[in-house]
């Protein structure tokens, strides 16, 4: 009964630190919407917080390879307007090229126009999805795409 007690802990006991270690996760992002105005107009600001010591690739990111972050805004409605101003980010040489990176933290503006139905601007909640992916001097993680919910 001990002999298999004790294959059983030592089978276990492995599997659970692995599950236990969670993938870092670097990036956090929130959204701020304004009101529509009468003309459906409102600004998106996604807000990207990286952690010390690790950076996002921008948009465009210059060489092919790393994937840029991306921003995608969608609404109940069609949206009349999208129009999404990325930072330009800082230039970063890595394995003999050159790349444009975000770091500690980014401000991506979004202006859109939301339809406008029996004179009034439609303002349901936007799904807001960002891909990025994070990497650090060593190591570079998955692309992670998260999904939000903005409203004013």
């Amino acid at each position: 009964m001990l002999r298999v007690l004790s294959s059983v802990l030592l089978t276990a006991l492995p599997l659970a630190l692995c599950l236990a270690q969670k993938p870092p996760q670097p990036v956090q992002v929130s959204t701020n919407l304004t009101k529509p105005d009468s003309e459906g107009r409102q600004l998106l600001t996604v807000k990207i917080a990286i952690e010390k010591g690790w950076h996002i690739y921008a948009n465009p990111a210059g060489a092919a390879g790393p994937v840029p972050t991306a921003v995608q805004v969608e609404a109940a409605s069609a949206l009349r307007d999208v129009q999404i101003q990325y930072p330009p980010g800082k230039l970063k040489m890595q394995a003999g090229e050159n790349f444009r990176i975000y770091e500690d933290t980014v401000e991506i503006t979004v202006r859109l126009q939301r339809a406008v139905i029996n004179d009034q601007p439609d303002s349901s909640p936007l799904t807001v999805t960002v891909r990025y992916q994070a990497c650090n001097d060593q190591i570079c993680l998955p692309p992670r795409t998260v999904k939000l919910t903005a409203a004013p």
